[in-house]
């Protein structure tokens, strides 16, 4: 399903003729002690929250792509490293984080979540220095919502030698998680300055501007999810196809819809994938990802979107044996045990 709102995106259309700019979004020298990663412990991670009005006073406008971003690092030894390092961005609702917040966003408003560099090894920059960080993603700004950088550092060990980024005194608008032996929860937050950023970006040369693409279980409708995706500009553009894994691995096309081939309106689109079997799904999650094929069979990819259909498994509700009946905890032989979330699974104990 398609629907055409009447709104002109007259902004990237003067951006067109842009090929590249670089912004910067604060430039003052506060200490930004643990961001973008907390070296101390073996986890950590970093949100750093950027206003609309910050990003459209210096010059970025809806509709252009945010290609790299720069850190100004500060104190790093030489040859410190970081492993299986991450960069988000999304769009947020709310103009401050809440304290202590939790590392998952479950409490705010974010859309668009791309994974902008992903699992990549990080050394620390020495002296006063601009960091560069080239994505793998672009991340493609709508011109009205608030920016959430994030950084995950999955790196399971710490040393000394760890510094910081520069950055400016705002309150509520980066926040650290950080422990050791498992990756942090809200328990661990603390509020920090705001870092130093520059962003480098450009107009979209891609075919099509995606503007968001979300996913969402409805009830009562014999488990179905409901796929939303919109576009900000469209060329050339023949049609879509969603894409849906079980593992995040092995992917099926599962629907195709008629793109708009030319256009700078404002289109959103849906699709409802019906009658999932949610009781074989053992993650608890279903991925699904968005492809855009030219009128000349150029195929583009989007990023991939996690959907939970059901609660988490956590403990085990019912033992019994493979006759349905009861079993003690210390029974021998094979045991199906149910869990709070309806999985069932099967253990052979000796």
């Amino acid at each position: 399903m398609k629907t055409i709102t009447s709104l002109l995106f007259l902004t990237s259309i003067q951006f067109s003729l842009i090929s590249q700019q670089i912004t910067q979004i604060g430039s003052s020298f506060d200490n930004c002690g643990g961001t973008p990663a907390y070296g101390l412990y073996d986890y950590s991670q970093s949100s750093m929250l950027y206003l609309a009005t910050e990003l459209e006073s210096n010059g970025i406008s809806a509709g252009n792509s945010i290609t790299a971003i720069q850190f100004q690092f500060n104190s790093w030894e030489s040859g410190y490293e970081l492993n299986n390092q991450t960069i988000k961005m999304s769009h947020i609702a709310e103009s401050s984080l809440p304290d202590p917040g939790a590392p998952d966003y479950s409490s705010l408003t974010i859309s668009n979540t791309t994974t902008v560099k992903n699992e990549f090894d990080f050394r620390g920059f020495t002296g006063i220095t601009w960091g560069q960080f080239d994505f793998d993603t672009p991340f493609v700004w709508d011109g009205t919502s608030n920016i959430l950088v994030s950084w995950e550092n999955r790196d399971g060990s710490w040393d000394g030698g760890y510094g910081w980024l520069e950055g400016r005194s705002v309150s509520n608008r980066c926040h650290i998680w950080f422990k050791d032996n498992n990756y942090p929860t809200a328990s661990s937050s603390e509020d920090r300055d705001l870092p130093n950023i520059k962003l480098h970006t450009s107009f979209n040369p891609l075919p099509i501007t995606l503007s968001s693409f979300t996913g969402k279980l409805l009830s009562g409708l014999s488990n179905s999810i409901q796929l939303d995706w919109s576009t900000a500009s469209e060329k050339d553009n023949d049609y879509f196809t969603l894409w849906r894994s079980f593992d995040g691995q092995t992917w099926d096309d599962i629907a195709k819809e008629t793109g708009a081939g030319n256009s700078n309106e404002f289109l959103t689109y849906q699709h409802i994938d019906r009658n999932i079997n949610t009781q074989s799904i053992e993650n608890n999650t279903i991925y699904y990802k968005l492809s855009q094929t030219d009128y000349d069979g150029t195929t583009e990819f989007f990023q991939i979107i996690p959907v939970q259909v059901k609660d988490q498994k956590t403990h085990i509700v019912k033992r019994t044996n493979a006759m349905g009946q009861e079993i003690p905890s210390n029974y021998r032989g094979l045991v199906i045990q149910t869990w709070n979330n309806g999985v069932t699974s099967k253990t052979y104990y000796k």
